[in-house]
């Protein structure tokens, strides 16, 4: 059999807006890759030797209209269809100059399959590849490279050397704009190989087997690139800049929007905006000084909530402090608090009072919010083991020794709260 298209010169890459295609399987492997919700964020090729992985299948085909991975472009999502059955195509990677489709069934060699991209993907893929290399092109001729760029799955970016100023995004944003209203041409030239800037190609391409791709806006720029573009900036619809955000020291990420993601940002944002209006009592104007306003009265609350925590662990302190004096022991439950902030002050607390021997159980938190666990005073280490080797906390963790143990509770399970507490009734100190 023939061998397949190479990187660079796949359907895909030739007609970007081939949306169906006939080709033939050439061949298949089993793999084993990183089940979706447990994938690297840094790596999405398959691997052989972790444990928690699961089996498909890496098809290659004679052509492909599937885009591969790269670029900074993720890859298609389609459907590979035989006579009998139809396979989702879970990922496709470029291997040196070869395309690869993981599939979850094998596929025989020589079989002839149907291709289907999906097209919603793909052309927000495109419009936001065309874009970036459009925005790219605006900040070059404002003296501003682009170091990097990543295309998300709502939100892109271009990494800039410093952060714009507010003027010159808008000035970005303005041009960018003219130039999509003007309609100007995109098309892929496939010049000489000496002519092309072979810098950013990845160190496995095969640059004298494969194809170099330049892909041109007009006679505004004209850059290396595998991915699947537009073939006319009216395409593009509208660009949006939004934030900018500091990374490795002075760089900056510019995010952007174009195309229909636009129009989805303005309707969520438009969503959001009439949500907050209903919650909060007031006009789009007014959200801001209404949100300001809580704040205020948020910032009041907690200073007062301070306040009377104090008094309430002076309180709690003092009885506690009695209560070591009278039968050497005591033993504190707060089931509206989770952690050990409260507890914590409470021993504080404690040793400012006249110092009396005992041990003192704390304990926090129900349910399935889980909570803390505080043991202190004579034999701390020796009270948490033995709630915890009876059992008593089944979702105990937790050390310490000497006059001091504590632990997280995963969960308090039903009876638990009454066990501890019949615990302490019983113990003998």
């Amino acid at each position: 059999m023939a061998a397949s298209a190479v990187v660079g010169a796949l359907a895909c890459q030739v007609d970007s807006y081939l949306r169906n295609f006939e080709t033939t399987v050439v061949s298949c492997r089993q793999i084993k890759t990183a089940p979706p919700s447990k994938a690297s964020k840094k790596s999405k090729l398959p691997t052989t030797s972790s444990d928690d992985t699961q089996e498909c299948f890496e098809v290659e085909l004679k052509d492909t209209i599937l885009f591969p991975e790269g670029g900074g472009q993720p890859s298609d999502h389609g459907v590979i269809a035989t006579r009998d059955a139809e396979f989702p195509v879970l990922a496709i990677r470029r291997a040196l100059l070869t395309a690869l489709h993981q599939v979850p069934k094998p596929i025989e060699p020589n079989t002839p399959v149907k291709l289907e991209v999906d097209w919603k993907r793909r052309f927000d893929h495109m419009q936001q590849h065309s874009g970036q290399h459009l925005i790219s092109a605006i900040l070059d001729q404002m003296g501003v490279p682009t170091l990097a760029w990543s295309l998300g799955e709502r939100v892109s970016y271009v990494e800039l050397p410093r952060k714009l100023t507010d003027e010159e995004v808008l000035e970005v944003e303005d041009r960018c704009n003219d130039v999509i209203r003007q309609g100007i041409d995109i098309w892929v030239e496939v010049p000489d190989k000496d002519l092309v800037n072979k810098n950013k190609l990845p160190d496995d391409y095969d640059a004298e087997r494969g194809i170099l791709r330049v892909v041109h806006i007009g006679n505004l720029d004209a850059n290396p690139c595998c991915g699947t573009h537009l073939k006319n900036t009216r395409e593009m619809g509208s660009i949006a800049l939004l934030h900018q955000l500091p990374v490795r020291g002075l760089n900056s990420r510019l995010h952007f929007l174009i195309g229909d993601r636009v129009r989805e940002y303005a309707r969520e944002s438009n969503n959001l905006t009439r949500a907050l209006n209903s919650r909060l009592s007031c006009q789009t104007d007014e959200i801001e000084l209404k949100i300001s306003r809580l704040e205020s009265q948020l910032r009041d609350s907690l200073k007062r909530e301070k306040l009377w925590m104090a008094d309430v662990v002076k309180a709690e302190a003092a009885r506690v402090n009695e209560a070591l004096k009278l039968v050497k022991k005591s033993y504190v439950y707060r089931g509206d608090i989770v952690g050990l902030d409260y507890f914590n002050s409470l021993v504080t607390e404690m040793g400012k009072l006249e110092p009396s021997s005992g041990v003192v159980i704390l304990a926090s938190g129900a349910g399935r919010n889980g909570g803390a666990l505080l043991v202190i005073g004579d034999g701390a280490d020796m009270v948490a083991s033995k709630i915890r080797d009876d059992c008593i906390i089944k979702g105990l963790k937790g050390g310490g020794k000497g006059a001091k143990w504590q632990g997280k509770i995963t969960q308090w399970e039903k009876g638990e709260v009454e066990s501890l507490k019949a615990f302490f009734d019983r113990l003998e100190v």
